[in-house]
């Protein structure tokens, strides 16, 4: 169970949500839970707050703030992401990028693009510096141009993105380039194991809860 109370006057606090993503938004509201956890929220994250609070009994922040991340687009009704529990909400979408995935060839970045697509995310076969990789637009821009030239991440396994799936031994992996073409971080790589369709699905829903936590970081210009 959660409470709400409106943040006393004299408490200057941030809002937890909007701290995550690097604006300085006041608090008006705290929130409680019978866990004793408690976070402060602004009018706009209210409900995404008590939300995440009547499920969240960890101490990790790097799960609350993805926690945050997919508890905000279920709150909009947009796809959520999960590593290895898909919440409810998330398994017919889950369903859709695997089946794009298993209908789509001959090669495994065809069928990664195509769970990308499942997510509105444009994706492309690319090579940089002699690796095949697919490419995406952090700004998910729908001109493959453009995601060259912004902020993008690749996606390979191993250093390729056009193999023969029976040839693949690597799951997928994805890294983040500044608009310099600059290497910044290595995102995540995707969960192996399930077969090939599942992991392209999966990958699919790593970067789309990725991109709504942290795009607004890596802005075009």
């Amino acid at each position: 169970m959660t409470y709400q109370a409106e943040a006393p006057a004299v408490l200057r606090m941030r809002c937890v949500r909007c701290s995550m993503e690097g604006r300085d938004s006041a608090a008006v509201f705290l929130v409680s839970a019978t866990s004793g956890y408690g976070m402060a929220a602004c009018a706009s994250h209210r409900e995404v707050t008590t939300r995440v609070l009547a499920v969240y009994t960890g101490d990790n922040d790097q799960a609350l703030r993805l926690l945050f991340s997919l508890t905000a687009m279920q709150c909009t009704g947009a796809p959520l992401v999960a590593e290895a529990d898909i919440p409810a909400p998330l398994r017919d979408l889950q369903q859709k990028a695997e089946e794009a995935a298993r209908a789509a060839g001959p090669r495994d970045g065809d069928k990664l693009i195509a769970a990308l697509a499942a997510y509105g995310i444009p994706a492309w076969l690319a090579e940089d510096c002699g690796v095949s990789c697919i490419l995406a637009g952090v700004d998910k821009t729908g001109d493959e141009g453009d995601a060259h030239t912004g902020p993008k991440v690749f996606l390979y396994s191993g250093e390729n993105a056009d193999l023969d799936p029976a040839d693949r031994v690597e799951p997928w992996a994805c890294a983040l380039y500044d608009r310099t073409g600059e290497f910044v971080d290595i995102l995540f790589t995707a969960q192996a194991g399930a077969g090939l369709d599942a992991e392209c699905a999966h990958a699919a829903l790593c970067l789309t809860a990725w991109l709504d936590a942290y795009a607004h970081k890596y802005p075009r210009a």
